[in-house]
């Protein structure tokens, strides 16, 4: 229940001292009572070795008082010595009186000593009245079997025990604050991490993509360090993807105003004068035959020009739909761009085109292409007072006038939909020929390049090796 109150470095800290306790304390009690079993077993197998010094002692003509005393001075301890037959009658004893000694044949050492030849008991000694540990051994005295019995006082052994554990404990004391240092550090550098991945996610939520963050305490802090990258790296895209989704909006909507402003500005002039007309005809029945005549030819000329901008407006956005596709074919783009030629010298009578040109075959939409240069050769005459000159050759198509020019800020918008340079006239254009051209160009893998001086004249190309390519690229596609 706390845990949702405390920190992720809290929680490993407090959870790693409670288990350093706990293997602590368990170890301390295994380590205790295994040294214990150690140090008890370390004394006996002394006694045993005692056992054998003392019995040689007695063979050499020593006395047990004697070999027990030399015994006591070598190992620096009291030992008891006790005789005893083999009817558990004790004969000598070193630490007590053996007339107020009890029968001894039920003692465990002595039982197993008669049963084994050698016996070993801790127990406690009514006699000296303390816990003791037993080694007591058959041996020949006087030519008879006895039992030859060594102890020494537990609380020797304790002593001892004791002595070495204090060590112990040190150590452990010792391991115990080292392991406290290590996991106070440890949970210090986990703070460090978090508080790293705490900042880099507020950046993320800030949109700050370019925050830096460099995680390194552990393998899993890097691998959280490269999924943030990644989420970073996603996040950031999104919202460049929504920023660009935003943007298109807009011009989605800039371009839906776009089209009803060109609309209504272009469209007003002819339905004003199809109004005027039409009321002059209604208004006035004594109107004469011939300007009847002349006024609905008006009329008519006026509801084609409309009819005219539809369909540019729609074959337009068709072309930016990517609905129609080149009906790729070929032919000869000198021959083409004559015939334009010819058909526009009668639309503008008294104008002249000078073509230089040389028979280029390529392999393109033939109605787009003469599209695209109907609308070039258009724009160079209806912006220029004198003859235009055009190029034709294997490697580019060329138009130059000696017009009125275009500032060089407005030759990079000129391409657009529904832009015209003079914005109060009204030419049945809609600003959509030269967008209608870039778009035609885009089909052909080609694009216009425009050179233009104000007052000097204009000069306008594409490349025609552009077209030809498409060739080699179309090859497994079939059209009419």
């Amino acid at each position: 229940m706390l845990n949702r109150y405390l920190k992720l470095s809290q929680i490993f800290f407090i959870n790693f001292i409670l288990l350093l306790g706990g293997v602590m304390s368990v170890a301390t009690f295994v380590i205790y009572y295994s040294i214990q079993q150690i140090e008890i077993e370390q004394y006996t197998n002394q006694l045993k070795s005692e056992i054998a010094y003392v019995s040689l002692q007695q063979d050499k003509g020593k006395t047990l008082e004697q070999a027990a005393k030399e015994m006591s001075e070598i190992m620096g301890r009291p030992l008891r010595v006790t005789l005893i037959a083999m009817d558990g009658t004790p004969l000598f004893d070193n630490e007590a009186d053996t007339k107020k000694m009890a029968n001894h044949a039920n003692r465990p050492e002595v039982k197993e000593a008669k049963r084994e030849g050698f016996g070993i008991a801790v127990r406690y000694s009514e006699t000296i009245g303390n816990d003791r540990i037993y080694a007591a051994k058959v041996i020949k005295w006087h030519g008879k079997p006895a039992i030859l019995r060594l102890s020494v006082a537990l609380d020797t052994v304790m002593s001892d025990f004791g002595t070495l554990w204090v060590r112990i404990a040190f150590v452990f004391f010792v391991a115990l604050m080292a392991g406290l240092y290590m996991s106070w550090m440890i949970r210090w550098r986990i703070d460090e991490e978090l508080e790293k991945i705490t900042d880099y996610l507020q950046h993320l939520a800030d949109k700050k993509y370019g925050a830096r963050f460099l995680p390194g305490f552990t393998a899993e802090f890097r691998t959280i360090g490269k999924l943030l990258k990644k989420l970073s790296k996603r996040l950031e895209k999104n919202e460049r993807k929504r920023r660009k989704y935003t943007a298109k909006l807009r011009l989605i909507g800039k371009q839906r105003s776009d089209i009803i402003s060109a609309i209504g500005h272009e469209f007003k002039n002819p339905v004003a004068a199809i109004m005027g007309y039409t009321e002059t005809l209604l208004g006035d029945p004594d109107l004469s035959l011939q300007m009847r005549k002349k006024f609905l030819e008006r009329i008519e000329q006026n509801s084609r020009r409309i009819i005219e901008m539809i369909d540019r407006l729609a074959f337009v956005t068709r072309l930016e739909n990517s609905e129609i596709e080149p009906r790729m074919s070929r032919f000869d783009f000198e021959e083409l761009v004559k015939d334009v030629a010819a058909a526009l010298e009668q639309k503008y009578a008294g104008r002249h085109i000078r073509i230089k040109s040389a028979p280029v075959t390529v392999f393109a939409d033939r109605t787009m292409m003469e599209m695209a240069v109907s609308n070039l050769m258009d724009n160079a005459l209806k912006y220029s007072q004198d003859d235009i000159v055009v190029d034709v050759n294997e490697k580019e198509f060329c138009i130059a006038d000696r017009g009125q020019g275009i500032a060089k800020k407005e030759i990079a918008e000129i391409t657009k939909k529904f832009y015209r340079v003079d914005k109060n006239s009204w030419d049945n254009s809609m600003g959509l020929g030269l967008a209608i051209v870039t778009y035609i160009l885009r089909l052909h893998h080609s694009f216009l390049r425009i050179e233009s001086d104000p007052g000097v004249g204009t000069h306008i190309c594409f490349d025609i090796p552009s077209i030809c390519d498409i060739k080699k690229n179309e090859r497994s596609r079939k059209f009419v």
